[in-house]
Protein backbone atom coordinates (compact mmCIF):
# COMPACT_ATOMS: atom_id res chain seq x y z
CA UNK A 1 0.00 0.00 0.00
CA UNK A 2 1.60 3.86 -0.95
CA UNK A 3 1.82 6.17 1.73
CA UNK A 4 -0.80 8.40 1.99
CA UNK A 5 -0.28 11.57 0.12
CA UNK A 6 0.17 14.76 3.07
CA UNK A 7 -2.08 17.61 3.12
CA UNK A 8 -1.52 20.75 5.31
CA UNK A 9 -4.33 22.56 6.34
CA UNK A 10 -3.82 26.38 7.26
CA UNK A 11 -6.69 28.33 8.47
CA UNK A 12 -7.45 30.22 11.64
CA UNK A 13 -10.68 29.14 12.92
CA UNK A 14 -10.46 25.44 14.31
CA UNK A 15 -14.15 24.45 13.39
CA UNK A 16 -12.82 24.87 9.39
CA UNK A 17 -9.88 22.66 10.46
CA UNK A 18 -12.38 19.98 12.15
CA UNK A 19 -14.61 20.50 8.83
CA UNK A 20 -11.49 19.89 6.62
CA UNK A 21 -9.74 17.43 8.26
CA UNK A 22 -12.88 15.02 8.79
CA UNK A 23 -13.74 15.39 5.13
CA UNK A 24 -10.11 14.33 3.99
CA UNK A 25 -8.55 12.72 6.98
CA UNK A 26 -10.09 8.97 5.08
CA UNK A 27 -7.99 9.31 2.13
CA UNK A 28 -4.99 11.77 3.15
CA UNK A 29 -2.64 12.31 6.14
CA UNK A 30 -4.16 15.99 7.42
CA UNK A 31 -1.76 18.44 9.42
CA UNK A 32 -4.08 21.40 10.14
CA UNK A 33 -2.45 24.18 11.32
CA UNK A 34 -3.81 27.41 12.77
CA UNK A 35 -1.31 30.10 11.47
CA UNK A 36 1.24 30.86 8.95
CA UNK A 37 3.79 31.06 11.09
CA UNK A 38 2.54 27.55 12.39
CA UNK A 39 2.45 26.06 8.74
CA UNK A 40 6.23 28.03 7.86
CA UNK A 41 7.53 25.90 10.63
CA UNK A 42 5.57 22.83 9.79
CA UNK A 43 7.39 23.16 6.31
CA UNK A 44 10.73 23.76 7.60
CA UNK A 45 10.42 19.97 9.35
CA UNK A 46 8.39 18.44 6.54
CA UNK A 47 7.53 18.97 3.01
CA UNK A 48 3.34 18.58 2.36
CA UNK A 49 2.32 17.51 -0.91
CA UNK A 50 -0.79 20.04 -0.92
CA UNK A 51 -1.70 23.30 0.75
CA UNK A 52 -5.05 24.46 1.68
CA UNK A 53 -4.61 27.90 2.93
CA UNK A 54 -7.10 30.82 3.96
CA UNK A 55 -6.76 33.88 2.61
CA UNK A 56 -7.78 35.86 5.88
CA UNK A 57 -5.90 35.16 8.83
CA UNK A 58 -4.24 37.35 11.48
CA UNK A 59 -0.79 38.15 11.77
CA UNK A 60 -0.06 36.36 8.38
CA UNK A 61 -2.69 37.15 5.39
CA UNK A 62 -2.44 33.41 3.41
CA UNK A 63 -2.08 35.73 0.39
CA UNK A 64 1.41 36.66 2.22
CA UNK A 65 2.51 33.05 3.34
CA UNK A 66 1.48 31.83 -0.49
CA UNK A 67 4.15 34.44 -1.70
CA UNK A 68 6.51 33.21 0.59
CA UNK A 69 6.22 29.58 -0.27
CA UNK A 70 6.68 30.61 -3.82
CA UNK A 71 9.65 32.44 -3.53
CA UNK A 72 11.22 29.10 -1.70
CA UNK A 73 12.89 26.91 -4.04
CA UNK A 74 12.08 23.87 -2.16
CA UNK A 75 8.51 24.53 -1.91
CA UNK A 76 7.74 26.07 -5.14
CA UNK A 77 6.34 23.05 -6.79
CA UNK A 78 3.75 22.37 -4.10
CA UNK A 79 -0.23 22.85 -5.46
CA UNK A 80 -1.96 25.70 -3.20
CA UNK A 81 -5.36 26.13 -3.09
CA UNK A 82 -7.20 29.10 -1.36
CA UNK A 83 -9.73 28.56 0.52
CA UNK A 84 -12.20 31.62 1.26
CA UNK A 85 -15.46 33.12 2.12
CA UNK A 86 -14.90 36.02 -0.77
CA UNK A 87 -17.64 36.06 -3.41
CA UNK A 88 -15.84 38.50 -5.26
CA UNK A 89 -14.90 37.13 -8.39
CA UNK A 90 -11.55 40.32 -8.87
CA UNK A 91 -10.29 38.75 -5.70
CA UNK A 92 -10.36 34.97 -7.54
CA UNK A 93 -8.92 36.64 -10.59
CA UNK A 94 -6.57 38.27 -8.35
CA UNK A 95 -5.19 34.88 -7.02
CA UNK A 96 -5.17 33.08 -9.90
CA UNK A 97 -3.08 35.59 -11.13
CA UNK A 98 -0.65 35.22 -7.95
CA UNK A 99 -0.52 31.80 -9.34
CA UNK A 100 -2.53 29.93 -6.52
CA UNK A 101 -3.74 26.27 -8.12
CA UNK A 102 -7.38 26.52 -7.48
CA UNK A 103 -9.78 28.69 -5.15
CA UNK A 104 -12.32 26.92 -2.86
CA UNK A 105 -15.03 28.81 -1.39
CA UNK A 106 -16.88 28.32 2.03
CA UNK A 107 -18.49 26.82 3.55
CA UNK A 108 -16.79 23.93 1.77
CA UNK A 109 -18.46 21.57 0.09
CA UNK A 110 -17.20 18.31 0.76
CA UNK A 111 -17.47 16.50 -2.97
CA UNK A 112 -15.19 19.75 -4.45
CA UNK A 113 -12.82 19.63 -2.19
CA UNK A 114 -12.17 15.87 -2.27
CA UNK A 115 -12.55 16.38 -6.30
CA UNK A 116 -10.36 19.52 -6.08
CA UNK A 117 -7.32 18.04 -3.87
CA UNK A 118 -7.13 14.63 -6.37
CA UNK A 119 -7.16 16.61 -9.44
CA UNK A 120 -4.04 18.57 -8.07
CA UNK A 121 -2.75 15.69 -6.44
CA UNK A 122 -2.78 14.04 -9.73
CA UNK A 123 -1.43 16.83 -11.79
CA UNK A 124 1.79 17.54 -9.38
CA UNK A 125 2.06 13.71 -9.69
CA UNK A 126 2.22 14.13 -13.20
CA UNK A 127 4.60 17.25 -13.34
CA UNK A 128 7.30 15.54 -10.86
CA UNK A 129 7.71 12.58 -13.42
CA UNK A 130 7.75 14.09 -16.12
CA UNK A 131 10.26 16.22 -14.54
CA UNK A 132 12.38 12.73 -13.67
CA UNK A 133 11.63 11.73 -17.69
CA UNK A 134 9.30 9.17 -17.38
Amino acid sequence: MSELKKILVVDDNSANLTVINGILSSAYKVYPVDSGATALKFMERQCPDLILLDIEMPDMSGIELFKIIKSNEGLSHIPVIFLTAYEDTEKEASAYRLGISDYIRKPVNDVILLAKVKLHLEISSLRAAKQKGY
